[in-house]
Formats: structure tokens, sequence, C-alpha cells
């Protein structure tokens, strides 16, 4: 994800260096990245939540919390 951000910083400072007719091309490469870049954060935040919302679940229901009601008595 690091790497996919550094490329995406390149064009964009390229640009600022860069003729008007060599900034279409690099604009379009730019977009290309981003929309990589938005769709592996996106996929990596779902993972994150995904993987926190188990593991939340995992602690609620482990032998050992507060919230478990085998231990009771009826």
């Amino acid at each position: 994800m690091e790497i996919l951000g550094k490329q995406k910083r390149n064009p964009k400072t390229q640009m600022k260096a860069t003729p008007v007719e060599e900034q279409t091309g690099l604009q379009a490469l730019w977009r290309d990245l981003k929309a990589r870049h938005s769709a592996l954060s996106r996929a990596e935040s779902a993972r994150k939540r995904r993987n926190q919302r188990i593991s939340s679940k995992t602690r609620f229901s482990s032998p050992g919390s507060r919230f478990n009601n085998q231990d009771q008595a009826p």
C-alpha cells in the first residue's frame, strides 16, 4: 500500500513541470493509481473490521468473560 502511495505522488509532482500535452497522460496514470489505492485501502479496512468483529465475539464468549452465563447457577 505504501508503494502505491509513492507511485501516486510521483505523477502528481511531474504534472507541475511538464507541458500541457503530457499532463493528460499523467492525469490518466494518476487517476488509475488513485483508483487502485482506494480499492486496496477499502479492502484493507474491511479486513481489519472483520478481524476486529471476530476478535470481539470470541472475547465476549470466552470462559473468563463476565458476560458468559455458563458459570452462573440457575
